[in-house]
């Protein structure tokens, strides 16, 4: 008996300090990850796979911070790898999901992120799924999403202009306009905020009331520009490729 007890009490103790070097690593991670030395915080994600083993939640560190170093295909590997044992992991769905929006697969993206957005129910969720729904050329559906992602951040400037944008695309114009007018009205509006009134304008054909718009610190020359872009964009067949061209997947990747 005494034997035995020795035994379990030395097996505790060696595997202490294994998983206090594993808690130490990851937490030095995330630190690291936190402060934006995203590559960094990567190699040390993997440095805990190689000492652990497979780990879902290790594996979605790895594919986030690889996110947000700008490698969507090797974050695109850490998720699919977190998905080898729950294939219904909602965390690992959105990053996935994100990695997909990031190299070109809307298609893709839209089936993972279908599944991720109901379940993780945040805002890089409904965006990242309005993204998808609007450059696979559904409009509406993107309109949808992006309400949900509103519900949970009305005061989300950002978040209101992807909604705004949907609007347009789907022709809901008045409801865009109306939308941007009242965003680019907040003191906390951006110039990012008047492009979008200048872009929803034209697309509803109202050029002349674009050219009167005010934007703080733009020389008339650049907005002459802006119009002329949106312009080109306006005179696209569908609202897949005016999507494409808005760019809409960018906003919604602000959070990995």
């Amino acid at each position: 008996m005494t034997a035995l007890c020795l035994s379990l009490v030395l097996s505790a103790c060696a595997s202490t300090p294994t998983d206090s070097s594993e808690a130490r690593l990851l937490k030095l991670a995330d630190d690291i990850d936190q402060r934006g030395d995203h590559a960094t915080a990567a190699a040390m994600y993997q440095r805990a796979l190689a000492q652990n083993g497979a780990s879902p939640d290790i594996q979605i560190r790895l594919g986030n911070a690889r996110l947000a170093a700008g490698e969507p295909a090797a974050a695109a590997e850490a998720f699919r790898a977190a998905l080898s044992d729950d294939i219904d992991l909602a965390p690992a769905l959105l990053g996935l999901g994100t990695a997909q929006l990031r190299l070109g697969e809307p298609e893709s993206a839209l089936r993972s992120l279908s599944r991720a957005a109901p379940d993780v129910d945040s805002v890089a969720g409904w965006s990242r799924l309005g993204a998808a729904q609007a450059l696979v050329g559904r409009p509406s559906q993107a309109v949808e999403a992006f309400s949900r992602a509103r519900a949970l951040a009305p005061r989300d400037l950002d978040v209101l202009a992807n909604l705004a944008l949907a609007e347009s695309l789907a022709g809901d114009h008045a409801e865009a306009i109306a939308a941007m007018r009242q965003i680019t009205d907040s003191p906390l509006a951006e110039a990012r905020h008047y492009r979008n009134l200048i872009l929803v304008l034209v697309l509803a054909g109202q050029t002349d009331q674009a050219r009167r718009i005010e934007i703080p610190d733009l020389a008339i020359a650049k907005r002459e520009s802006l119009i002329a872009s949106a312009e080109r964009l306006a005179a696209l067949p569908g609202a897949a490729e005016r999507a494409q061209a808005l760019g809409m997947a960018m906003a919604s990747f602000n959070e990995p």
